[in-house]
């Protein structure tokens, strides 16, 4: 589904992907750095606006592409599979090495789901050996429980992100995202 409005943050801005973002999208999904913890698409870009135009029709599928506040897309973030009180959230992929930029995309969306969608829970399933995405989900309140072997024959962990939770979490990092900055001499 699309989302007409960007959400904006100090750091990022999420806009719901759009044909526009195509080659974007396609081209981070190839990205060696992300395609050994994202299934890999192998498409062509007709194909992969094809598959947004349907995304962007898809009750209960939020996919935004993540900007920086110069106006570059840096990388994609999803909430999808919306049922009830319950949705899945992936589709992480940040490029760059601004940690903010990360967290306060994390922070937008799951501010969206549960503030705008008024989801109580978010699953999530993390690749066993993703150690980096497995650290950044605890940090945000993520209950993790054993992993499970997938289709594939890969190792998952089942992630929960519950609202209560994140409202903690929240409220930690938007004071340390969002403190005024103190001038000099103050």
């Amino acid at each position: 589904m699309a989302v007409t409005e960007p959400i904006e943050g100090r750091y990022v801005d999420l806009r719901s992907c759009t044909e526009d973002d195509a080659e974007f999208t396609r081209e981070l999904r190839k990205d060696p750095e992300f395609v050994k913890f994202l299934p890999p698409i192998d498409n062509t870009i007709e194909e992969q606006k094809a598959w947004i135009r349907r995304q962007r029709d898809k009750e209960g599928d939020y996919f935004f592409v993540v900007w920086d506040k110069a106006g570059n897309r840096i990388g994609t973030i999803s909430i999808y599979d919306v049922h009830g009180d319950r949705a899945e959230s992936g589709r992480l992929a940040i490029k760059g090495d601004n940690a903010f930029q990360g967290i306060e995309a994390q922070l937008l969306s799951f501010r969206f789901a549960f503030g705008v969608l008024g989801l109580e829970c978010i699953d999530a399933y993390i690749f066993a050996d993703n150690e980096r995405a497995i650290r950044f989900n605890k940090q945000f309140g993520g209950r993790h429980y054993p992993a499970k072997v997938d289709e594939h024959g890969k190792e998952i962990i089942p992630v929960e992100n519950w609202r209560e939770d994140f409202e903690k979490v929240d409220k930690r990092y938007s004071s340390i995202l969002y403190r005024e900055k103190k001038q000099k001499g103050e």
